[in-house]
């Protein structure tokens, strides 16, 4: 079993990082609310992971730090745990968006949820 703990780097355009920053900040809106504190958590510590690594905010700096362009290939660095928890949330807000009409979307956030769960093998981390 790997380290939870452990960081792995998975590198991928901004525009698919804005995928996860939305469904992370979605998740942490609906489990804050009505459910797993732990998960909301966890959650809100990949978006700032992302604003920290790749937009370079500085917290209470009003107007530091910016997102690069949409097609910039961006690397950030999260821990297994918040990878596993990625690929979960990617797919429960597909499957939100398939729901609700937005078919692109929800097979934007399965394809991304395909890339993380590939590159997770790749090290010996078996998620589905």
């Amino acid at each position: 079993m790997p380290d939870m703990s452990a960081g792995l780097i998975i590198a991928m355009p901004l525009r698919r990082w804005g995928l996860i920053d939305a469904s992370m900040d979605n998740d942490a809106g609906v489990e804050t609310v009505n459910g797993n504190r732990r998960r909301a958590d966890l959650a809100r510590s990949i978006r700032r992971a992302g604003w920290d690594q790749i937009a370079h905010w500085t917290p209470g700096v009003p107007g530091s730090g910016s997102w690069p362009p949409p097609d910039d290939i961006v690397k950030p660095k999260l821990t297994i745990a918040q990878w596993l928890l990625t690929i979960d949330v990617l797919e429960r807000w597909a499957a939100a968006a398939d729901r609700t009409g937005r078919h692109d979307t929800a097979a934007q956030e399965r394809e991304l949820r395909e890339l993380i769960i590939s590159r997770l093998q790749e090290h010996g981390v078996h998620a589905h």
